[in-house]
């Protein structure tokens, strides 16, 4: 599977904002890529790359003092490598927050919060009822453990339910956009106002190919709709839930995604046979990773 390099630590975006107090505030952001990895198991169709997981990421906002994380990782060495490089950045770990309820964006929580004990961990109420309804879901974490063998910890918590929809670092708002069905039911993006910050979750992908096999035409205009959401802030800087290491995090991903699911839409209405749909958007995307055949028709058991 493509990314077989360690994570990789991305550009730092760095701005000045307003501030309280005499001395100005500066947030930056750091984003962590681990690559992707090989799953035990059956591809669900007999075409594309052996059967693995896409590249993920964790993004660090902090400021003088201060860090949020946004997202967790899955396996014990990804939360291991994550939890010492945030260590590296020398600030206090005050939140984690969940954009949604896929286990690759969770599981290694308890990693985290064993090594960052007076860090919280949040979700919005619907993201955690997904978490608690299927993905800590006995049949679930089964499935986990058996793709992932060794690999998932053996403690998996949830978040804790946050009921609001900012919350802050060093003064600054963060704010929750709810964005409703995009590749999982509701999913979140997470805006920076003061340095023109959005961390997507999985509605933005980054030059990797993405999980549409959950999708119905009707859910992919919800889709298009949360990703136009995005675009109307005029962000400087878009991180993906996925993204091929060492890719930008560029505000074109945006359209860059829009583009993928409507050509997904018209692609799919003409190709005679599931290979051909595969063959046309891989044909139409050939620089992106990740090229499986699950994540265009669904996951195996699902």
């Amino acid at each position: 599977m493509a990314g077989t390099d360690g994570p990789k630590e991305t550009r730092s975006e760095t701005a000045p904002v307003a501030s309280n107090t005499p001395n100005s505030n500066t947030i930056s952001v750091n984003v962590f890529t681990a690559p992707g990895k090989a799953m035990v198991g059956e591809r669900p169709k007999p075409f594309g790359e052996a059967f693995g997981f896409d590249p993920i990421t964790s993004t660090l906002i902090f400021g003088e003092y201060d860090a949020v994380l946004v997202d967790a990782m899955c396996t014990v060495a990804e939360a291991e490598a994550l939890a010492d490089w945030i260590a590296l950045h020398n600030r206090n770990l005050e939140t984690i927050y969940i954009t949604h309820a896929h286990f690759d964006h969770f599981y290694g929580l308890s990693i985290l919060l064993d090594r960052f004990p007076d860090a919280r961990a949040i979700a919005t109420p619907k993201t955690l009822n997904a978490i608690m309804q299927i993905y800590l879901s006995t049949p679930v974490k089964q499935l986990a453990r058996r793709m992932f063998p060794g690999q998932v910890p053996t403690k998996l918590v949830p978040p804790q339910p946050y009921e609001h929809d900012t919350f802050t670092l060093e003064g600054q708002e963060l704010r929750i956009i709810e964005q409703g069905r995009t590749d999982c039911p509701d999913s979140t993006s997470l805006y920076v106002p003061s340095i023109g910050l959005i961390v997507a979750g999985d509605v933005v992908y980054n030059q990797c190919r993405m999980y549409v096999g959950d999708t119905t035409p009707e859910s992919r205009k919800n889709w298009i709709a949360a990703l136009d959401r995005l675009a109307v802030l005029n962000p400087t800087m878009v991180v993906a839930g996925h993204k091929k290491p060492g890719a930008p995090d560029s505000p074109s991903t945006i359209q860059e995604t829009k583009r993928y699911l409507q050509d997904f839409d018209r692609l799919q209405k003409t190709a005679k046979s599931d290979q051909e749909l595969f063959d046309q958007m891989t044909e139409l995307n050939p620089h992106w990773v990740a090229n499986q055949s699950w994540l265009m028709f669904g996951f195996p058991g699902a």
